[in-house]
Formats: C-alpha cells, sequence, structure tokens
C-alpha cells in the first residue's frame, strides 16, 4: 500500500476513538489463529501508542518519526493478513486504522472483506452503512444500519445514525417509495428517540430527538413540549440553559401557545441568543400581531 501520512491527513485521525479490534489471548500463541490474535494485539498496542504520539508531535512539528511507524504498523496489517489470509478481525481492525487515516475506499474494502468472512459484526455493519451514505448510496447504508441494529439492539449510536439518514435523505426514500410520508416520519423519529431512550444522560442524542419534532410534518406537541422542558432541567451552563429555553419557546409557538412562548422569551437574556431571540419572535409576532 501507498505511503499515505501526510500531517494533513493525519490530522483527521485526531477527533477519532482509537480502535483495534483484537481479542485479549495468553501471550504464547498456540495455533495459526492465537498467533494472528497475538500479532494483531500487539499492532493495536503500537498503533495507540502511535496516534497518542502523533497529537503531542504535532505541537512541535516533529512528526515523521511517528508517521514512520504509523507506515510500519501499516506494514505489519499488510504482513498479517498475508499470514492470515481468513481472520476477520485482522481486517476490521486495518480497515478502521485506513478510516482513521482518511483512506476511505482502502478501508471500507478491508471491512467488506470482514463481512464476508464473518457477518456478525455490528460495527463493520454500521461503518459500511457511513460509507454507503457517504456515497450517496442511501438505501443500501440504510439496510446496513437495521442489519447492525439487528446485531446490537442496545447500541445508540446505531439508531441516532438511521435518524440522521433518513432526515438527510427523506425526499429520495419517499420519491423511491420506499416510505410513505406519514410512516417515514414514524420511522425518522423513533430512530432517534431510541437513542435518546437508550443513553438518557447523552445530551446530543436527546438534543436531536427533540429537534426531530421540528422536522415532522404531524409532531405531536404534548410530547415535544414535554421533552424540551427535561432539556431545560439538564445539567449545563446558563448559555446552554437558555438555548434549551429558546426552543421550548419555539415548540410552544408552534403547538399554538404564542402567550406562554413570549413569557419564556422575556427571560433570555443571553447575548450569544440575542439573534436567535430576535428572530423567534419576529415569527410570533408575524402569525399574531400584538
Amino acid at each position: 500500500m501507498k505511503q499515505f501520512l501526510s500531517t494533513a491527513i493525519a490530522l483527521t485521525f485526531l477527533s477519532v476513538i482509537p480502535f483495534a479490534y483484537a481479542e485479549d489471548k495468553d501471550d504464547e500463541p498456540k495455533s495459526s489463529e492465537s498467533m494472528a490474535t497475538y500479532m494483531l494485539k500487539r499492532l493495536g498496542e503500537r498503533e495507540a501508542a502511535a496516534f497518542e504520539s502523533y497529537q503531542k508531535a504535532m505541537a512541535t512539528e516533529d512528526v515523521r518519526s511517528i508517521e514512520a511507524e504509523l507506515q510500519s504498523i501499516v506494514d505489519g496489517y499488510e504482513k498479517l493478513i498475508g499470514a492470515a489470509k481468513e481472520y476477520s478481525p485482522v481486517y476490521i481492525s486495518f480497515g478502521m486504522f485506513l478510516h482513521r487515516t482518511g483512506e476511505r475506499k482502502a478501508s471500507n474494502a478491508m471491512l467488506m472483506r470482514a463481512d464476508e468472512l464473518d457477518p456478525y459484526h455490528a460495527i463493520v455493519k454500521n461503518q459500511l452503512g457511513n460509507y454507503l451514505a457517504e456515497e450517496g448510496r442511501y438505501d443500501q447504508a440504510l439496510a446496513f444500519y437495521q442489519m447492525a441494529i439487528d446485531l446490537d439492539a442496545n447500541e445508540p449510536l446505531y439508531h441516532y445514525q438511521t435518524g440522521n439518514l433518513l432526515f438527510e435523505y427523506k425526499r429520495f426514500f419517499i420519491d423511491d417509495k420506499l416510505f410513505l410520508p406519514d410512516s417515514f416520519d414514524l420511522q425518522m423519529q423513533e430512530s432517534f428517540r431510541t437513542a435518546a431512550l437508550l443513553t438518557p444522560t447523552h445530551l446530543p442524542y436527546r438534543l436531536r430527538y427533540a429537534q426531530s419534532f421540528f422536522d415532522v410534518s404531524r409532531p405531536n406537541w404534548e410530547a415535544g413540549i414535554e421533552e424540551w422542558q427535561q432539556l431545560v432541567e439538564f445539567p449545563g451552563d446558563p448559555t446552554q440553559k437558555q438555548l434549551m429555553e429558546l426552543y421550548m419557546a419555539r415548540a410552544r409557538f408552534e403547538a399554538g401557545h404564542h402567550t406562554a412562548a413570549r413569557k419564556i422569551i422575556k427571560g433570555i437574556n443571553r447575548p450569544e441568543l440575542q439573534k436567535s431571540k430576535e428572530n423567534l419572535l419576529a415569527m410570533i409576532n408575524a402569525k399574531h400581531p400584538r
């Protein structure tokens, strides 16, 4: 595989959680598979250490030695694949490694091979779904996300990404008659709701579920207002709290409670929310002039 570890590309993996798919085994391998597991574990350890060192080296621009180590890890993965062609964990780990370095197509190829060898890994189905979604192949992406959910229904990320896929490609799903409009809205919102229920302390999932009430054609505003009320009380700084109150005001307005909405808006005084506050007031005044 070509040399690819430049500083520009390397920046892409600073915000990604390290991944190394390997099982814990005794340090003394006893068979061809346990040898592969042993070597894969060592590559995972080197990978984690190299990425950690790379982040520290970025500040001093002393990255060449780390890039050499990462390239050596690539070579190690390729040699391991040559020695254990039917061992799916090495394809998974190498595929995720390549994804972190921005090598999307090569990553996808590795994960496709892993899926051929062992089709029961939810993380592989999810990652293949991500690739297909990025390529605009939304119907296939949905199928892979659903397979990931079937394999691990308690992972909120898979439900959350399903909701995002449906939202981004809504027109295409409906135009292709893969969903009826009403059933589409129900499925999209249920995906966000499930992610939120599985991780009630994770604000991004809770926030996206609450926002989904603004995305559907026939929202249940009573449920939406209840969700926003809970988010107003969610631990956070004063700006976050007032942002949730602003959303609450909009939900109240959409539900026809314009007087209550104005009352909430009156208490919002954070300068960074001033423009949004003015825009919402303009919407309310346009429909309910004083």
